[in-house]
Formats: C-alpha cells, sequence, structure tokens
C-alpha cells in the first residue's frame, strides 16, 4: 500500500553517509514492503540503520519503529551507529526475537495464563525436566533419546503446533515414536506451566498465540508499529515470520534484509522459503540488491562466489569489489590434524613477527566443535594466547548455573528445576531419596516443590535431618525474596552465596584441589560484579533493574555477545558461529568430504546446498587472507582414516584434479567395498562401540575406500570409512 507518513529524505544528510546508488536507494524506498538482498560484506548494517536513522529524522517517533536482529550484539551495535547518525533515537524497540517475545509476554502474557515472573528454561534444564518425566512414565531406558525428544519438541513449537495438535497429529500418524513424544510433550508443558517458566520456544510461539487470541493487544501493535525492520531474515523460522507478518500487517511498511546464499540454520527451524518467497508472501513488493563487497579482496571474492554459485537453490546475484586483487587463496593439503595445526601456528607467527598483524587478526574456523583440540594444543604448547568461542560459556559453568539457579528461585520459586538443581547444594540432609518424596508428593498433589517444602510437615516418611535442611532452605529463600526490590542485587546475589554455605563449600574444596577452588571462587566473584554492571546499566538508560530483566540477559545472551578483543589473542570457533563477524585472515580448517561437508556421502541436495552456504560465509569472513586446509588422514575413536578433499576446494577452481560430482540424481554405479564375511550391507543391524546399535542405511564408494552411513537408535546419523569403522553385525 502506498505510504501514509511523511518521510523527507532531505532530513538527513545522506550525501554524508557515503551510500552507493543502491543503498541509497534501499534507504529511502517507503513505498511498499520491501526485500533488501545484502550479500556478504555488502554493508547491510549500514543500509539499515541509515533507513532507521532517516525515519527518525523524518519525524517518527523512535518507540514507533520496531528493528529485529538476531544478536545481542548486533543490536548494540545497531543502535550505537544510529545514535552517530541522528539525535534523539532513544527509545527504538530493538531486540531480537526471543527478547521482544519475553517482553511482550512478561507485559501481557497473564491474559493467556502466562505468570509474570515466568522464568526462561535453557538447554540444560529442559534435558533435567524431561529426565524426570521418562522416569515417571517408566521410559528411563531411553534417557539416550532426550535430546531427540527436545528437538522435536522445539520444532514443533517453531511450527506452532502446540501440544494438542501434535497429539491428534500423533494418534492419526499411529507411529509409536510420534505417540512417545506426544505424550512427552503433553507432560512437559503441564510441568512448565506448573513452574511458572517458558522455553525459547515458547518465547515466539506464545507471543504468536497470544496475538491470535487477543484481537485488541494485536490491533494495538499493528497500530503503535509505524515501522519494522528486520534482519538477517534468511534466518527465520515459521513462528518468526507468522509474527512479524502480524505486526506488520495493517502499515505494510515492512523491511527485511537477509541472503539466501547465508541461511546456515535450517537444523535449528529456519526456512528459507520465508525470504525466498517475499515477493509473494507481501503484495506489492520490491527487492533491491547490494552486490558492491566492501569486505573482501577480488580474490577472495571471485573464490567465494564460484563455489556458492553452484546452488540451485538462490536468488541470482553477481557480488564485485573495487578492493584490490590481493593475496591469492591458498589450499593447503595437510598430513594430519596435527600438521593442519603446525601449519596455521607457522603461517601466524611468520605473520605476526613481521609486525604486520597481531593475534586479534586471525580466526581458525572449524566443522565440528571437536576439532578444537589439536589447535589448543599446538597454541598452548607454543604459547599462542587463544579465545575458543561456543565452549563451555560463563554462564554455563556450574558454579555460576548453581549460583543463577538461587537467583531465579528468588525470581520464582515455582521453578522446579531450578528448586532440584540447588534444594541440597551445599549439602544440607535433603538428599536423593528425600528428594524423591518430596517431588512424589508435589505430582501427587499437583504443586510447585517449593509450596510442597512450605508443607514438608505432611510429607512423609522423612528424616527428622531431611526436615531441618528443608525449614533451612525455604527460611533462606523467603527472607531473601522479601529484599528483592529493597535491596541491591549485587548485595543480594552476596547474601545468597553467604547465607545459603555456597561460597564456604567453594573455599572448602581448597583441601583437596586449591587451583579449581580459586576459579570458582573467581567466576563467583565475576557473577556479583555482573549484576553490579547491569544494575548500572540499567540506571544509565534510567531503566528500573529487576532479576527478571538480569535473567533475561543471561539466558538470551548468544555465543558471540560477549566477543571482544580487548586482549590479543587468535579466535577459535565453528565456522557456524562466524555470521557477523569479519576478520583480516582466516584459516577454513577440516575441508574434507565427510567432515565439511559433513555426512557428504549420505547427504540430500538441501543438505549439500546448506554445507555450501556454510563454506560462503566462512570464506566470505576474509578480508585480507585466506587459507582452505585438509588433512589426507585424520584420526577418529583413535583409528587413523584417509581423506579425500572436499569438493568445495575444487569447486573454488584453485586446484586442479578430477571434482567429484557427487550429484544426487548421477546413478552410482560402483561397487561398494565389502570385506568378506562382514555381512554389512543395507538393512542389517550393527553395533558401534560408542554410538551403540544402528542400521545400515547406504554403502556408496569404491574398493576399500567403499563408506557405510549408519543411523542409530538415538537418532545420530554417522558415515565411517568402511574399512576402518569398528561395526559389528547384529
Amino acid at each position: 500500500m502506498p505510504n501514509t507518513l511523511d518521510i523527507n529524505p532531505d532530513s538527513l544528510t545522506l550525501d554524508k553517509l557515503g551510500l552507493n546508488s543502491k543503498q541509497l536507494e534501499a534507504v529511502k524506498y517507503f513505498e511498499n514492503p520491501l526485500l533488501i538482498l545484502a550479500g556478504a560484506g555488502t554493508g547491510k548494517t549500514k543500509t539499515l540503520t541509515s533507513k532507521i536513522a532517516l525515519l527518525i529524522a523524518s519525524g517518527i517517533a523512535p518507540n514507533k519503529i520496531l528493528a529485529i536482529t538476531f544478536t545481542n550484539k548486533a543490536a548494540a551495535e545497531m543502535r550505537q551507529r544510529i545514535a552517530q547518525i541522528t539525535p534523539y533515537s532513544s527509545g527504538i524497540w530493538m531486540h531480537t526475537f526471543h527478547a521482544l517475545g519475553a517482553k511482550l509476554l512478561r507485559q501481557h502474557g497473564s491474559l493467556i495464563g502466562i505468570k509474570q515472573d515466568f522464568v526462561i528454561y535453557d538447554a540444560d534444564d529442559q534435558k533435567k525436566l524431561i529426565t524426570l518425566i521418562l522416569k515417571e512414565i517408566g521410559l528411563e531406558n531411553e534417557k539416550n533419546k532426550i535430546n531427540l525428544y527436545i528437538n522435536l519438541i522445539s520444532k514443533a513449537k517453531d511450527d506452532l503446533i502446540d501440544e494438542k495438535a501434535y497429539a491428534q497429529m500423533a494418534e492419526a500418524s499411529g507411529e509409536t515414536n510420534r505417540l512417545t513424544t506426544a505424550r512427552i510433550y503433553r507432560l512437559y508443558q503441564a510441568k512448565m506451566e506448573l513452574a511458572g517458566a517458558l522455553d525459547f520456544g515458547d518465547l515466539i510461539h506464545k507471543t504468536c498465540k497470544l496475538l491470535r487470541e487477543k484481537d485488541d493487544l494485536r490491533e494495538y501493535y499493528q497500530n503503535h508499529f509505524k515501522y519494522v525492520l528486520v534482519d538477517e531474515y534468511q534466518d527465520t523460522n515459521h513462528a518468526q515470520y507468522v509474527l512479524v507478518k502480524a505486526l506488520s500487517e495493517k502499515h505494510q511498511n515492512l523491511c527485511v534484509v537477509g541472503d539466501p546464499d547465508q541461511t546456515i540454520y535450517s537444523w535449528r527451524g529456519a526456512n528459507i522459503r520465508n525470504i525466498m518467497e517475499f515477493e509473494k508472501d507481501f503484495k506489492n513488493a520490491k527487492t533491491i540488491v547490494l552486490e558492491q563487497n566492501y569486505r573482501s579482496t577480488a580474490n577472495i571474492l571471485n573464490a567465494a562466489n564460484k563455489v556458492i554459485v553452484r546452488n540451485k537453490c538462490r536468488q541470482a546475484k553477481d557480488l564485485w569489489t573495487k578492493n584490490n586483487d590481493g593475496d591469492n587463496v591458498e589450499i593447503i593439503e595437510c598430513s594430519g590434524e596435527i600438521d593442519e595445526s603446525r601449519f596455521v601456528y607457522n603461517k601466524i607467527k611468520k605473520l605476526t613477527a613481521s609486525g604486520a598483524q597481531t593475534y586479534n587478526d586471525f580466526v581458525v574456523f572449524y566443522r565440528t566443535n571437536a576439532q578444537s583440540r589439536s589447535f589448543e594444543e599446538t597454541f598452548m604448547r607454543m604459547s599462542v594466547p587463544y579465545r575458543l568461542i561456543g565452549s563451555i560459556k560463563f554462564y554455563n559453568r556450574k558454579e555460576i548455573k548453581d549460583a543463577v539457579a538461587y537467583f531465579r528461585l528468588l525470581a520464582n520459586p515455582d521453578d522446579t528445576v531450578s528448586l532440584a538443581r540447588i534444594i541440597n547444594t551445599p549439602t544440607r540432609g535433603i538428599g536423593k531419596t528425600a528428594l524423591e518424596k518430596i517431588q512424589a508428593y508435589a505430582l501427587e498433589n499437583q504443586m510447585p516443590m517449593f509450596k510442597a517444602l512450605e508443607n514438608e510437615f505432611q510429607i512423609p516418611k522423612l528424616t527428622p535431618m531431611a526436615r531441618r535442611g528443608i525449614k533451612e532452605f525455604t527460611i533462606l529463600i523467603n527472607n531473601l525474596k522479601n529484599e528483592v526490590g529493597e535491596t541491591p542485587l549485587y548485595v543480594i546475589i552476596e547474601k545468597l552465596l553467604t547465607k545459603s554455605g555456597y561460597w564456604q563449600s567453594i573455599e572448602d574444596l581448597s583441601e583437596k584441589d586449591p587451583e579449581a577452588s580459586l576459579t570458582k571462587l573467581g567466576n563467583l566473584q565475576e557473577l556479583v560484579n555482573a549484576v553490579k554492571e547491569f544494575e548500572d546499566r540499567m540506571e544509565k538508560q534510567n531503566s528500573a533493574p529487576s532479576i527478571h530483566k538480569f535473567l533475561e540477559n543471561v539466558s538470551l545472551a548468544s555465543e558471540v555477545d560477549n566477543l571482544e578483543y580487548s586482549e590479543y589473542a587468535v579466535t577459535l570457533m565453528t565456522v557456524h558461529l562466524a555470521k557477523g563477524l569479519e576478520f583480516p585472515t582466516v584459516f577454513l580448517t577440516g575441508m574434507e568430504d565427510g567432515l565439511f561437508p559433513i555426512n557428504a556421502s549420505h547427504s540430500s541436495n538441501n543438505e549439500m546446498e546448506e554445507e555450501r552456504r556454510l563454506c560462503y560465509v566462512g570464506m566470505t569472513r576474509a578480508k585480507q587472507k585466506l587459507y582452505m586446509t585438509w588433512a589426507n588422514t585424520r584420526k577418529i575413536f583413535g583409528k587413523t582414516y584417509p581423506n579425500m578433499a572436499s569438493r568445495f576446494l575444487f569447486e573454488t577452481e584453485l586446484i586442479k584434479g578430477k571434482e567429484e560430482k557427487q550429484d544426487e540424481e548421477a546413478p552410482q554405479t560402483a561397487a561398494p567395498y565389502v570385506p568378506q564375511g562382514s555381512g554389512i550391507v543395507p538393512g542389517r543391524k550393527v553395533s558401534h562401540p560408542v554410538y551403540g546399535i544402528g542400521k545400515v542405511v547406504n554403502l556408496v564408494g569404491t574398493g576399500e575406500f567403499s563408506k557405510v552411513t549408519v543411523v542409530f537408535a538415538n537418532g545420530g546419523k554417522q558415515t565411517f570409512m568402511l574399512k576402518y569403522a569398528p561395526l559389528e553385525t547384529v
């Protein structure tokens, strides 16, 4: 629909922002829904922030603008850039999808039965809850499927399928696995509701439910938000798509920015269809393509373009740059993972010794977390500082999760998972047997566990020691809960650590392990500092600090939100975490078929295209130098296996050799190598010492280099070199 608001390009000096013609066109366009198809390094953040700044400069109130990003880091960067362009920009609704959902549900969730003081359960909390459910329904032997059940429930929520609808679908299918999942899903949601908790999927799913069922509220926000802008639109799932459509439906002033070539999160529910069919979904939508790359040298960009052009599911664009050709992209063959890590070390040593670069200029990307080990060991041995991204995050460390669980219990005493975590931490006489009796009483009476504790005199067969521990615990929580709102949060967390005895228990650890004790005490002190910094930050923003806000910050932080370069160090991370980052020098490692692309011999077209996009994302993070390494042998479970170079290396056209075209439509005529008497053929059950029982689904390749693909009982799929695979027929 035509824009009804007066957007005046002259109100902002656009020529001083250094926008190219396509960026300028995108910034000034406000007539209909707009897709900005922004290739890697084409200045999408600059374009988006300039567009928002123009809205504000034209008189649009900042609080009428909703901008959705995918990380808190990106949101903070955008706020800062907008403030540099135009004053009076505070008040913009700039959030991640999950933070937006949390905000709306905190304010209005009571309309659909959500407690205002809800807590947010992370993956660890979900696992504990489903473990409890499996025990209750007599399926403890299925603990190896916990991750599978979590994924199925999360996928259902991403598709806006609640537990009732899922149960109906399961009944119609009659499949045992779906019926079991439906049963777990129903109990899972019931326990979540009783605990006053939401998981990440709920934050979007329940927000969509809220807007769908409450017409007045939906109409209010449709009127309130005059403009809706969404970054990284290619990574949206179905629920996020529905939320965006609902909020922008009235004014149709929607601008999304993204790139199908950088869709790498389908395993998290991202649906590439959302961006590919934008013009079908939104009437009179316009697409503007940004193709001038400002990040990479011409050689890097050309190599990346030659890889991604192989994908069929994409929107055509031709990235180009005015940057110089730069150094050639180097493809390095290594004898093994140790040789690979030494090559990376030697190259870093050479470049830093010359003064050309610092440690902060380097990143080592790999496909799986396990690959970091050889680099870590080499860097430690050679005294090269490094930062490992995506490992155990600060808030995932045991002592921090324990302390935060106490904090969460103050915010919401109904939080069953947090209570179970710390009721006997440190020990206070409430052992496993006592906890089971408490849980059984709470289940029988359909009440939260904390309420059961307050009625401990009615719980039969508890020992006197357990009853004393329960009283001490409930008094501690209730007394400190009364201080919330009256006492600074950092003081409350200090009191929790001291009065619970937790701090003392860590100090006592020094007798057995002084180094571990010092590390844990330092982490706890850093937690107190984090709470104090949060309060200071809230006060500067004229916002009242609260436990709920602090806990939301903790829960919704992504792996890269706290990535910082104040100390010089080489960065190590999986390539899935690369989005939004750039480095002068990139090492893209482990470029072998079966590793990158992963499961190459048994991937569908869609899976292979996503692997190719992942490679493209890694390559386009490089500004000046790009090294792509592969190892012709690699150890797996202590055995050495031969490898083949990744097909993506051949696709760059930088190395010569016969490219293996393993398109699914090409017939595989070669006979697979099957050891005589092994009996390992498609359809046969096999046993693996680590993965357990599985079923052979495919055999491919020629001679002794044949590969076997097995789907295991936990839902995992693995591909092995058949000659070396530690498989036995069952």
